[in-house]
């Protein structure tokens, strides 16, 4: 998964380096747009899927969004953390950046097709949440034999 994520992470600044200076150009914008998408697209849905597969592991885990998606605390070790956060800072930095630069001398009939780039970072929220759904690292439920409550608000 961390490869995948290098990869895809990869693949997106290329077609950013290639996109950025021919921005004018209409096979340039259209190779950025399906790229973005692209990766959006596989972002969502690995998002999706990990989810559903931390819903499963919270029945006897604390799993938490932010340790799902962003890797906070001890969920991952430092070398797959340091990697798949800096893949996702790469994508936010590099697809604001083309996005910005899009913007510049642009006509208001003009697409700014740079600004797909912003979809990307999404596939890096979905490359953590799978691998920390697979292989994260997790505390046991606090108190995982308390039941909820039928009981309403204000009532004894």
């Amino acid at each position: 998964m961390v490869r995948v994520d290098v990869v895809g992470t990869g693949v997106f600044v290329v077609a950013l380096a290639i996109a950025v200076p021919l921005r004018t150009e209409r096979w340039a914008q259209v190779l950025i747009a399906v790229v973005s998408i692209a990766l959006f697209a596989v972002g969502v849905g690995s998002s999706l899927w990990a989810y559903a597969a931390a819903l499963e592991r919270s029945r006897v885990q604390e799993v938490g969004v932010a340790n799902l998606y962003l890797l906070t605390g001890t969920t991952a070790p430092p070398p797959v953390k340091r990697a798949l956060l800096t893949a996702l800072v790469v994508q936010v930095v590099a697809s604001f950046s083309a996005a910005s630069i899009g913007v510049v001398g642009l006509d208001d009939s003009q697409l700014n097709a740079l600004a797909f780039a912003v979809l990307v970072p999404m596939f890096g929220i979905g490359s953590n949440g799978v691998w920390a759904a697979r292989y994260g690292s997790y505390g046991p439920r606090v108190n995982p034999a308390a039941k909820p409550s039928n009981r309403k608000i204000g009532q004894p």
